[in-house]
């Protein structure tokens, strides 16, 4: 019987190795190509109130500018929170950063921490989302991030994707890892807007430098684009997203 975990793990990990090699040549060879933001209705997947300008603050300044009407769904925070007011602080937050980039918010009250719990429930209220405000973008973070929470974000959505009828493209961003690019957003004019939205997440900047970080890396990603700064998404259709998940969820 305790062979049984080490087995499932050593298949696993040997099934994981097979795949990125297969897609290892593919992927670093993949162009990036440098987009404008152009005048959308875009919806943002927010697994944790945060995660919208942590992996995208600079690209939704720039669609605050170009008028863009731009609705972030936030996943978390539990609204059923009890004890110490977290989630009362968070949405606060969220609310002055969606005062400052110019996005409207909705809160979906699932717990942070517990989204693989809730996947299907979740898949059902960003169909009704996506049918609803009927975006021509879904920025979202992409399906193998190292967050438990964020692949589930991911996942959820593929499925509301293929039960909604949304034929627009997604906008893979970067959070806890990064991902394989193919388009990169000029945010230099905009970089200093982003640190700043950042920060008014202060409960959470509080103990971890995700300002610094976050910037780090768009420093980072703007060499390869020639760029000073540049937030970088991996940009599929629809369809395509739905395949990548269940390629990667099925490893």
């Amino acid at each position: 019987m305790k062979r049984k975990p080490a087995l499932l793990n050593g298949i696993c990990t040997w099934a994981a190795t097979r795949f990125f090699q297969r897609i290892h040549r593919i992927t670093h060879r993949m162009p990036l190509r440098i987009r404008p933001i152009e005048r959308q209705k875009v919806l943002v997947i927010a697994p944790h109130p945060d995660d919208e300008v942590i992996g995208a603050g600079g690209s939704l300044a720039l669609h605050q500018q170009a008028g863009s009407d731009v609705v972030v769904a936030f996943l978390t925070p539990e609204s059923r929170e009890t004890g110490v007011p977290t989630s009362r602080i968070r949405q606060e937050e969220a609310r002055r950063v969606g005062a400052s980039l110019g996005f409207r918010c909705r809160f979906l009250g699932y717990p942070d921490g517990q989204l693989s719990l809730h996947e299907r429930e979740i898949a059902e209220d960003l169909a009704d989302l996506l049918r609803e405000f009927a975006p021509d973008a879904v920025i979202t973070p992409f399906v193998s991030d190292h967050h438990r929470d964020h692949q589930a974000a991911a996942h959820a959505l593929s499925l509301a994707i293929g039960t909604s009828g949304f034929r627009g493209e997604v906008w893979c961003c970067e959070l806890w890892s990064t991902l394989w690019p193919n388009v990169a957003i000029d945010i230099g004019n905009v970089a200093d807007h982003k640190r700043d939205t950042i920060n008014l997440y202060e409960s959470q900047v509080a103990g971890l430098p995700y300002a610094e970080t976050a910037l780090a890396l768009n420093r980072y990603r703007g060499m390869r684009a020639r760029l000073p700064y540049a937030e970088c998404f991996y940009v599929c259709s629809a369809q395509q997203f739905i395949d990548l998940s269940k390629t990667l969820t099925s490893i």
